[in-house]
Parts: C-alpha cells; sequence; structure tokens
C-alpha cells in the first residue's frame, strides 16, 4: 500500500490557549484537529493532576493535526506567537499517511 509523507502537529497547553491555536489552524486552514483532554504529566516544573486544579486555568489539553509540509511551516510560527507567553509544547514530527485527500 502506498503512502503519503505529511506532518503531524501536537500542541500541548492550557485550555484557555486552546481556542488560540485552533483558530491559528483554521485559517492555515488544516482540514481538521483532534482536542484531547490531558489528564496528567510531568515537566520541568514538576508532576501535575487534573484532579488538582480547580478552574480551566491549569488544565491542559493537547491537539493534534496532521498537515502538509507547507501547512506545517505556516503553522508553526504563528503557533508559536500564540502560545510563547504561555506554558505549552509544540512538536512537529514526520508521518505517513493512507489517505492524503484527508489532509
Amino acid at each position: 500500500m502506498k503512502t503519503h509523507a505529511k506532518k503531524q502537529m501536537t500542541v500541548i497547553c492550557e485550555m484557555p490557549v486552546m481556542h488560540r491555536i485552533t483558530r491559528v489552524l483554521d485559517k492555515v486552514p488544516v482540514t481538521g484537529y483532534t482536542v484531547f483532554p490531558a489528564l496528567s504529566g510531568r515537566g520541568s516544573e514538576g508532576t501535575w493532576d487534573r484532579d488538582r486544579i480547580i478552574g480551566d486555568a491549569g488544565r491542559m489539553v493537547m491537539i493534534v493535526s496532521v498537515m502538509s509540509v507547507e501547512q506545517a511551516d505556516i503553522a508553526i510560527d504563528r503557533i508559536y506567537e500564540a502560545l510563547e507567553p504561555q506554558m505549552g509544547i509544540i512538536t512537529v514530527a514526520d508521518v505517513d499517511v493512507l489517505r492524503p485527500e484527508r489532509f
């Protein structure tokens, strides 16, 4: 089966920042993304757990999108600007997809 090269961008950020990130993805535009709740984790500032946080400010989400190389080049700079003043992580990885028309 033939595969096609794409980029997968993953952003982990606080819930209030999520809409800034999805607006960027909508404007690029990418064909889609998925937002997952992040339940717990550990980072440079220690461990955290969603159940110990009151309100949305400390709640984390993970936004995943698959896109073309050209879209990733545009999105990475814009997402970094939207995320820079906040806590968050951006990763970009090479992925292969089976149905390129969906991305």
